[in-house]
């Protein structure tokens, strides 16, 4: 579960950074100020986000939490 959830996340930060990504190449054919702000806020954001999340989960996999999960719940396959 925590591995679905990682990824989930992973999907929503990129939306996250091609929403920036679009804004800022609407912001240019506009020229507006607070389109562009908006577009470069999304898309650090969005890159920051992701980062944090790749590290996490890193930390947590070398933990091994995301085969806790998965013997917790009886889904994995024996040895």
């Amino acid at each position: 579960m925590l591995m679905f959830m990682a990824a989930l996340v992973f999907q929503v930060e990129l939306a996250v950074i091609a929403g920036g990504l679009f804004a800022l190449y609407k912001a240019k054919k506009e020229d507006s100020k607070y389109l562009k702000w908006a577009g470069w806020i999304l898309t650090i954001g969005g890159i920051f986000g992701i980062l944090c999340t790749t590290y996490f989960s890193l930390k947590y996999m070398s933990q091994g939490a995301f085969d806790m999960a998965a013997i917790a719940q009886g889904l994995a396959l024996p040895v």
